[in-house]
């Protein structure tokens, strides 16, 4: 309760502020020209005043430079109306009345004229709308969201009705519909990149966002469309920010070696000429203890039009990650005649470099030709180092995920099964890359088209890895009478490497321009190539050993039986028939895909050899009504596709490499089917969205488990089995009422997963769980031009029942916080957050498990035209951050906590840069 009181002190002296904060200067800017027909001139030293009304009284006032511009700064206070006189010798005076609150008032250009002309024209102004919808796509003038002072694209977000950004997970949603691409008027460019925009376009250079469901090259030009969104974020910059240079530098550090460097150059042109380069240096988003973690990145975008109908664009990027961190886990292992208890703790360290890049073409070689050509190519290394001990128990235990062997000495051996301390060492490479060439051509003029696309792609992958490990059975005798001992020490090298090569011809006839039809057939050829040597390099020990280095002639040391390799190559042929129906209001589409398939591999392990060849017609299905009237949508789907085994699953030999988990095959596997119907309601006016998912699967493939109660070990076999479904339903609701947004979310789904557990050889048990899953969120945000506060209520709940004890296991977390920012005098900032979350359920210790997260940064904008900005950050100020996951399967519930880095202060100068074309 002293958390709930100390976050309404927290929004109380908050109001304070803000209210102490509504008295502060106001900045006008603008331009003025003189116009005269289709030219325009500026008006240089021209007077710019700012009146007190109804007085008139004289506020304050300048005169414009030499291309016309002017900045005027004064005090408003409140309740006083202003208003802004421009006038110059020979032109007629422009009156404009300046109600807008915000910091900065953006008149753009004002344009004045002749003395002659007073009484040839009637300017009549009207209010901006703040939305519009024109067909499917849905536009925000920007003008009327006022944003604060030196505000970015993500806090017009903000402010934006139906539109939302999460910038943890880096997610942006239009009325619960992801948003996959941000493009620049019109034209592809933060393909991948969107945080980078959001974080930092200025919305000052922004006129307008536009939303729409975005086809595809072919489905543009073919008229073949699909009821899959596809939702693009437009930005449409201001003219008069058409070439200009952007640029910033950061830097920061802070306590626990948190640092952060980043600096961004980036361009835009109305016509598609864009450029991007960014590079970031940073752990500041890292929130586990190892405090050498880092993120190293390099991004180059650039985008092109080289003459009308021929576009390019492409980008190359490099990023290195190091994330390490400690975690514990504690699992129940279901079972007919009482469960297995494991615990385990783990020391991970991940290392991995890459390098990609990607090359697009869209030429329109006619009017009847087009050529789309795409190159993507990539390169990299990982390694990842564990260290790690698992015990496993026949009996319930009181232990801790945050320290899990912490008391171990306190439980009795007979309760105890097996020990396993383990080191294990991956190092790999990994090349890649992807052709793709699509070329349409139309027939006739009734909308008739041949469409032909060829992909060629290529993978190769080289992975070393090394186990030292030591298992302690404490069910099993040696020779002696003693605890059985397992040890290993192995070496194993698995090259691979995969092909795959795709041909298809089309043919879309047109039947009216609503009615489409398309017959297809392809060609597809697949290779997979996987070699394995293992080596056992126990025996050859002495003195200290290092994992990762092997000792000289260590190649005499390899383990015939366990020597694999997998040769697999697929050929298929798919046809495929497609009927859509689109106009204004219904849409259809309908088809059906056949694809006959030749599957041969082999396969070797050791001794144990497998040639196989395996013919097989896989089949999918898709049928979709939808309507969209007035600003309301509705869809309704139904998607069924059958799909077969792996190769792997029928055909592997066993894989012994660990003696606590064997793989086995199953040459009876059965294809699976897999059919869902899916139906959305969304009204985009009104912001209400909702929606139902049901998802049922026959002969799904599962692992059967097969435990052996005195070693702790498992072995599994793939099998097919029923009773495998799942619904989901989501509502949303998001609304604007003046300076108020409301947001809120709820969703609840259910899963039923089914598997086969066998603990005595002899009959299979079936364990089946049920998972529940409800959550809600609510967001009310009050979003003045100042600032912001947003108030966030948050619920989840889990539960899960398996079949075989019958055990009922729930989780319930809570969350309230508050958000805010404030503008203040003299160009400071202050923003807040914090967040108290509750949590509740089974073995869960109420006030140990709950935390309060409070972070606060406090910046100032100064230097000439507020280009520099100093800013200090204090994150989790009560060092209370946790990280609790619980999940469950068809075979057991688990519950993981990771180590987290408890508080952390930095201080950061960024500078800003403009250059005006």
């Amino acid at each position: 309760m002293k958390y709930l009181y100390l976050i309404i002190y927290i929004a109380i002296g908050w109001f304070l502020g803000i209210t102490a904060a509504q008295a502060q200067h106001q900045i006008v800017t603008g331009r003025l020209v003189l116009e005269n027909g289709n030219h325009e001139e500026p008006l240089s030293y021209a007077n710019v005043a700012v009146f007190r009304l109804p007085d008139t009284l004289l506020v304050k006032g300048v005169v414009t430079d030499t291309s016309g511009h002017f900045c005027l700064d004064f005090k408003r206070k409140s309740k006083i109306g202003y208003l802004l006189r421009a006038s110059f010798t020979g032109c007629v005076p422009l009156l404009k009345v300046l109600d807008e609150v915000g910091d900065t008032i953006r008149l753009g250009t004002l344009r004045m004229h002749d003395e002659a002309l007073r009484l040839s024209e009637v300017v009549v102004t009207a209010p901006l709308k703040p939305m519009e919808q024109k067909g499917d796509t849905t536009i925000y003038n920007v003008a009327a969201f006022p944003t604060p002072e030196g505000s970015y694209l993500e806090a017009l977000v903000r402010r934006i009705p139906g539109l939302s950004y999460d910038p943890k997970s880096g997610e942006m949603k239009f009325n619960g519909y992801p948003i996959r691409q941000i493009t620049v008027n019109g034209k592809d460019f933060f393909r991948g990149n969107k945080d980078v925009v959001l974080e930092n376009l200025p919305v000052r250079f922004v006129s307008q966002l536009k939303v729409y469901d975005k086809p595809t090259e072919q489905e543009k030009i073919t008229g073949m469309k699909s009821n899959e969104k596809n939702y693009v974020l437009d930005l449409q910059t201001k003219r008069e920010f058409n070439g200009t240079l952007l640029a910033n530098i950061e830097a920061g550090y802070g306590t626990h070696k948190r640092r952060d460097l980043n600096g961004r150059m980036m361009r835009f042109k109305e016509n598609g000429d864009n450029f991007m380069v960014s590079a970031r240096s940073t752990n500041r988003n890292s929130t586990t203890t190892d405090e050498d973690n880092i993120s190293n990145s390099v991004n180059l975008n650039v985008s092109k039009n080289v003459k009308e109908g021929l576009s390019l664009s492409g980008n190359v990027n490099y990023m290195y990650n190091r994330d390490g961190g400690q975690s514990g886990t504690y699992s129940e292992q279901y079972l007919s005649s009482g469960d297995q208890y494991l615990l385990s703790e783990n020391d991970q360290l991940g290392k991995n470099q890459n390098t990609n890049g990607r090359f697009d073409m869209n030429w329109d070689i006619s009017k009847q030709t087009t050529l789309i050509f795409s190159a993507m190519g990539g390169y990299g290394d990982d390694e990842s180092r564990n260290e790690s001990r698992t015990a496993t128990f026949n009996a319930p235990l009181d232990a801790d995920t945050k320290a899990p062997f912490a008391h171990i000495d306190e439980i009795g051996r007979e309760m105890w099964i097996n020990d396993n301390r383990q080191q294990t060492l991956e190092r790999g490479k990994r090349f890649n890359y992807d052709l793709r060439l699509e070329l349409v051509q139309k027939i006739g003029t009734k909308g008739d088209f041949l469409s032909l696309d060829v992909n060629h792609t290529y993978q190769k992958n080289r992975q070393h890895a090394y186990t030292l490990s030591s298992i302690d059975y404490y069910q099993l005798q040696n020779v002696s009478g003693g605890d059985s001992l397992y040890y290993q020490n192995q070496y194993r090298h698995t090259p691979q490497s995969s092909m795959n090569d795709e041909v298809r011809l089309g043919y879309t006839h047109a039947f009216t321009k609503k009615s489409h039809i398309q017959f297809s057939y392809g060609l597809e050829n697949d290779y997979e190539r996987l070699d394995g040597m293992t080596y056992d390099l126990s025996r050859r020990e002495t003195g200290h050993f290092v994992l990762g280095a092997l000792p000289e002639g260590y190649e005499v040391d390899e383990v015939d039986s366990l020597r694999t390799r997998s040769h697999s190559r697929t050929l298929g042929h798919n046809l495929s028939f497609r009927y859509n129906y689109t106009d204004e209001v219904w849409g259809m589409v309908a088809s059906v895909d056949m694809t006959p398939q030749r599957r041969s591999i082999e396969q070797a392990t050791g001794e144990h050899y497998a040639d196989t060849v395996v013919r097989s017609v896989e089949w999918r299905s898709q049928l979709s009504f939808s309507y969209q009237k007035d600003g309301r949508f509705f869809v309704l789907s139904y998607n069924g596709n059958t799909s077969q085994p792996r190769l792997e699953d029928m055909m592997a030999p066993t894989d012994y490499s660990s003696p606590l988990y064997i793989r086995r095959s199953n040459p009876h596997l059965r294809p699976s089917y897999r059919h869902s119907m899916h139906a959305i309601f969304n009204n985009f006016q009104k912001g209400f969205m909702a929606s139902l998912m049901w998802n049922q699967t026959f002969n799904a493939v599962t692992r059967a488990t097969y435990y052996d109660r005195e070693t702790g070990g498992r072995e599994t076999l793939p099998v097919n089995i029923n009773g495998n479904w799942g619904i989901m339903g989501n509502g949303y609701y998001d609304k604007r009422i003046k300076q108020f947004h409301v947001n809120i979310n709820a969703s609840g789904g259910y899963d039923r997963n089914v598997s086969l557990i066998n603990e005595d050889g002899t009959q299979n048990s079936r364990s089946v769980t049920g998972a529940t899953t409800l959550s809600s969120n609510v967001r009310l945000a009050y979003l003045p031009p100042w600032g912001n506060i947003d108030l966030t209520g948050t619920w989840t709940f889990y539960q899960s029942k398996n079949s075989l004890q019958n055990r009922n296991t729930y989780t319930r977390n809570y969350t309230c916080g508050i958000e805010s920012s404030v503008n203040l005098p003299f160009h400071f900032m202050v923003s807040t957050d914090a967040g108290y979350v509750f949590r509740s359920g089974t073995g869960m210790d109420g006030k140990s498990d709950n935390e309060l997260l409070w972070n606060l940064k406090i910046s100032w904008k100064f230097l000439k035209e507020r280009r520099g900005e100093l800013s200090v950050y204090w994150a989790d100020i009560l060092s209370q951050r946790k990280s609790f996951t619980r999940y469950a399967s068809a075979t057991a519930f688990s519950e993981r906590y990771e180590e987290q880095l408890r508080g952390y202060a930095m201080v950061s100068f960024i500078y800003r840069f403009e250059r005006m074309k």
